[in-house]
């Protein structure tokens, strides 16, 4: 009897855990990786809209490059201070301070893993699936990754409020540090800038 109660008690803490300190406890078991990913937007009835592709290096605290290549090419970039966001179509820069880009671009939380990000969510798990869900009115509905026990990420949705879906998946993903050159964006020449930094 002694036996069994001590094992409960040892695990314990890993039955206690919430879904928000598992998540966390998940993300900070990986701290870098490279990734290519597949992306579907999906409309509130489940048609397809648009299909893409593109490759994505993320390195913590809140570094990434996110790269879209298909089917229009589009880079979004932290440099841990500013979010940049170019797109070569139309010829501009989109410039913000990264704490203010959480709520516009979930992607961020997976690269802060910062709890107090966590604080603004109510956190739910299903097996490896995480549904977030903002405590105050946002335009987004929900944000639900699938992270592996190791760390791993190998797909996450943005749904937003309307029901529209974005979701990505990743292949060939390497537990690598990229090279520091992919987190810094130098804005081209003859291109507009549209700085929100304020």
């Amino acid at each position: 009897m002694k036996k069994m109660l001590l094992s409960l008690l040892l695990v314990a803490p890993a039955v206690l855990a919430s879904p928000q300190q598992e998540l966390n406890t998940r993300l900070a078991k990986l701290n870098s990786f490279t990734a290519e990913f597949d992306q579907v937007v999906t409309s509130p009835e489940g048609d397809v809209i648009s299909e893409g592709e593109g490759t994505l290096a993320m390195k913590r605290p809140n570094l990434f490059n996110w790269e879209t290549v298909t089917p229009d090419e589009n880079i979004l970039i932290s440099d841990g201070k500013t979010l940049w966001y170019y797109s070569p179509f139309i010829e501009q820069v989109t410039a913000m301070w990264l704490d203010d880009a959480t709520s516009q671009t979930p992607f961020v939380l997976l690269t802060r893993n910062d709890p107090k990000d966590w604080n603004n969510y109510d956190v739910t798990q299903k097996g490896n699936t995480f549904t977030l869900s903002p405590k105050q009115a946002s335009n987004l509905g929900e944000f639900v990754v699938n992270v592996e026990p190791n760390g791993h990420i190998t797909e996450f949705s943005v749904v937003e409020q309307d029901g529209q879906t974005s979701k990505f998946e990743l292949e060939n993903v390497k537990n690598v540090s990229p090279s520091a050159s992919l987190f810094s964006f130098t804005v081209p020449d003859g291109v507009e800038l549209d700085d929100q930094r304020q």
